[in-house]
This record gives C-alpha cells, sequence and structure tokens, in this order.
C-alpha cells in the first residue's frame, strides 16, 4: 500500500508514461494510414494510366468507346477525348450529370503532361462532394499521335474503405493505449517501490528513535531538574551554566522528537484526528492573549482581525498548535517596532486563518521549499533564534489533516521565514 506522496508520484509517472505511449501510438497509426493510403493512391495512378493507353489502343482498332453507358450513368468512370493539340474534342463521355459538370468546370485542374495524374476533390451546387482521379496519356496510332485521352476514376469508395480503416486503427490504438496506461501504472510502481522501500525504512527508523529517546530524555530532564531545585548543592557558576545548558538542549531535544514523531504519524496518515465542533473565534483569541506576552518581550505588535461566530469540525488542540507555530514563526523573523496580523475570516464557505508579518520576503525559489522539513531559509538566524526547521512541516501536516490547503497570495507566503505571504485555508463543515 502506498502512502500519499509515493501515489502522487506514481499517478504523475503514469501520465507521462501514458502520454508517450499515447504519442507513440498516435504516430505509428498515422504512419500506417499515410503509408497503406499511399501505396493504395499510387496504384490507383498506375492502373488508370495504363487503362488509358488500352482503351486509346481499342479506340484505334474498333473506336470502342473507353467508358461504358452504366459507368457513365452512375459516375463510376468518365473519359474525354480531344486530338493531339486539344482544339477539337473527338468524344466527349463526360455525361449529362452534376459530376460530368463539375468536372468541366474544373478543366484546368485536369493534369497537363501526359502520362501524369491527380486527384480532384470537387463540391456541387447541392453540396455534394465528388473525388476523382484524373489522368490523361497519348493515343497512337502507328507512329502517330492522334490525340490525348483523359480518364476519370471515382474514389469514393476509397475515401470510405479508408474512413473505415482509419476508425479501426483508431479503435485499436484506443485499446492499446489502455493497455498502454495500465502498463504505464505497473511500470511506475516497480520504478517506485525501491525509494518507497527505503522511505518506509527511514520513517520507521525516525519513528522508532523518537520513541526511544523519549525514556532517557525525560530522566535527563528531571536529573537537570533535580539539579538545579537542589539547594544545598554547592555548584560553580561554570557548573550552574552548564547545568542550564543541558536544560535548554533536553527541551529542544524533546520538542525535536515530539516533532519528528508526529510527522512520521501524518506520512503514514495515522496522525489522530480528535474532531469536535471547534470555536475558531475563541481560539484565536485565547491563542493570541497567550502569543502577546512574546510579542510584547520583542517590542512587537500583534494585531487582532478575527470575525465572530467561527466555527467548523476539527481537532481544537491541533488548530491551536498550528496557530501558535505560525505566530511563533512569525516573530521569530521579524524586526522590532513591526506589526504582525493574526486573520480569522469566513470567505465563502471556507474559512480562512492568516497570519502576516513585515519580513523582508524570500526568494521565488526558497518559496517552494518553505515547507520542506528541516529547510530553513537563513540557516544561521535559524539556529541563533532556536527554529529546528519543523515548524512549517508540522503547520502543513495539521492544515492537511483538516482537508486544507495552503494558498499563495501576491506572489509572496504571509507565513513562513522572514516573509509577508500565506493563507492557510480550512474548509467550513
Amino acid at each position: 500500500m502506498w502512502n500519499k506522496p509515493f501515489e502522487k508520484l506514481r499517478r504523475r509517472m503514469t501520465c507521462l508514461y501514458a502520454a508517450i505511449f499515447g504519442a507513440l501510438i498516435l504516430v505509428i497509426v498515422a504512419a500506417a494510414y499515410t503509408f497503406i493510403w499511399w501505396e493504395i493512391l499510387a496504384h490507383e495512378k498506375e492502373n488508370l494510366v495504363a487503362q488509358i493507353y488500352h482503351e486509346g489502343e481499342e479506340w484505334v482498332e474498333s473506336e470502342e468507346a473507353p467508358c461504358s453507358e452504366a459507368a457513365i450513368r452512375s459516375g463510376k468512370m468518365l473519359a474525354y477525348f480531344v486530338n493531339a493539340d486539344g482544339s477539337k474534342v473527338i468524344l466527349n463521355q463526360l455525361g449529362t450529370g452534376e459530376a460530368g459538370q463539375e468536372l468541366m468546370s474544373h478543366k484546368d485542374d485536369w493534369p497537363k503532361k501526359l502520362n501524369t495524374s491527380r486527384l480532384l476533390r470537387m463540391h456541387g451546387a447541392n453540396g455534394e462532394r465528388y473525388r476523382y482521379l484524373a489522368a490523361v496519356a497519348p493515343v497512337i496510332d502507328g507512329d502517330k499521335q492522334v490525340g490525348r485521352l483523359y480518364m476519370f476514376k471515382n474514389m469514393e469508395f476509397y475515401y470510405h474503405a479508408a474512413y473505415k480503416t482509419l476508425f479501426l486503427l483508431l479503435c485499436m490504438a484506443l485499446i492499446l493505449y489502455f493497455a498502454a496506461c495500465y502498463f504505464g501504472y505497473w511500470l511506475a510502481g516497480r520504478n517506485i517501490r525501491p525509494i518507497s522501500n527505503m522511505y518506509a525504512k527511514q520513517q520507521q527508523f525516525t519513528a522508532d528513535a523518537s520513541h526511544e529517546m523519549r525514556t532517557p530524555l525525560a530522566v535527563m530532564k528531571l536529573a537537570v531538574q533535580g539539579l538545579q531545585e537542589d539547594e544545598d548543592s554547592r555548584l560553580s557558576d561554570f557548573a550552574k551554566e552548564s547545568v542550564d545548558m543541558l536544560q535548554s538542549e533536553s527541551e529542544r531535544l524533546s520538542r525535536l522528537t515530539e516533532n519528528l514523531m508526529t510527522l512520521a504519524r501524518s506520512d503514514e496518515d495515522f496522525l489522530p484526528v480528535y474532531t469536535a465542533q471547534v470555536d475558531i473565534t475563541a481560539l484565536c483569541k485565547k491563542v493570541a492573549s497567550q502569543m502577546s506576552l512574546l510579542a510584547a518581550e520583542k517590542k512587537l505588535q500583534l494585531k487582532q482581525e478575527i470575525q465572530d461566530n467561527l466555527v467548523m469540525q476539527g481537532d481544537e488542540m491541533a488548530l491551536s498548535r498550528l496557530l501558535i507555530i505560525l505566530l511563533d514563526n512569525a516573530m521569530k523573523y521579524s524586526s522590532e517596532q513591526t506589526q504582525i496580523t493574526l486573520r480569522a475570516a469566513k470567505v465563502k464557505t471556507h474559512l480562512v486563518l492568516e497570519v502576516r508579518d513585515e519580513g523582508c520576503g524570500i526568494s521565488d525559489e526558497d518559496k517552494q521549499k518553505i515547507f520542506d522539513r528541516f529547510f530553513r531559509v537563513d540557516k544561521a538566524r535559524s539556529r541563533s533564534q532556536g527554529g529546528l526547521g519543523l515548524g512549517l512541516s508540522l503547520a502543513l501536516a495539521i492544515v492537511r489533516q483538516h482537508q486544507g490547503s495552503r494558498q499563495q497570495a501576491a506572489g509572496n507566503y504571509h507565513v513562513c521565514e522572514a516573509a509577508d505571504g500565506c493563507k492557510v485555508i480550512l474548509k467550513l463543515s
């Protein structure tokens, strides 16, 4: 069973393979159809010229007309016989039908050189379409050319046969295309299976390692806390600083462990969802009140634009964590005396949670990576601020947990490192 990222990758690869196979199939079908039609047309041209020579010989011997009356009435075969220089009509077998009239009206399109042929496409007055293969050859009596014989063969039968052939080829191509799509899906799965297995092992290692680290970290935190609270211990200033450093780093490792476990569960779609009706208005005001103290300490102004009566189905604890991540991220990378805005509003059928800061922005290249794990735009500054590079990854996991999406606005993300633009949109139930 594939997880969502690999299933999406498999579908994209399938689409790519299907497009390649489809293009190849269309090229093969087009080439086959063109080759078949070209061979048929070349064969008919050669036969028509040979037939003109045969009919010319019979005319010289017995003055037998090139076309029968039945062929003329049906328009299947027509003929036009003139003298050598074309000044005199010896025999006109174009008939009185519309096809013959159209051929006569398109006389300028007839082949000019002897022993050549040409395909004529015409439309009658009633909108009917006529397609004739025209050819001309000399009529020889002994050593003397007595005239030029034009013959016209109706090609409608061949066109209908060609259309049927093309239809059958397209049906076969469609069957082959569906088979190619299935093969592409299987091939994509086969190609990404080794990567997926490696990724699954990495996920399992991350989850197991994070779980195993929780107990020793808890013991370490208790030991450090005991040292700090032991008033009888006579620790030097350096020892006290070391204990404080151990406390800070153990807290940091604890946060990292919890974040890694949460992300590992979200990758496998095991992220628990405790769905209940959440008062988003009250939740936003509560989180803003908690974070306002941190904002004041950093000399930042936290502005609230929260609509009343915003309610949705969701996980209140996860949504609270989402807001804290976004606000904390904005505060870390905002300059003093600037403003951070928390906005919650209903837009049509969606709930829009927006955190906007007045940072300097990030490059277009980095905008595509800000939700990647451990990615930080300014790595040196991020480390000095205590960042782990997992905050926005967790935020995105929570958004997806609530069937939401992130939206790019005005070319910037509202919530990201040193940025000024990202909207997180959650569907209202």
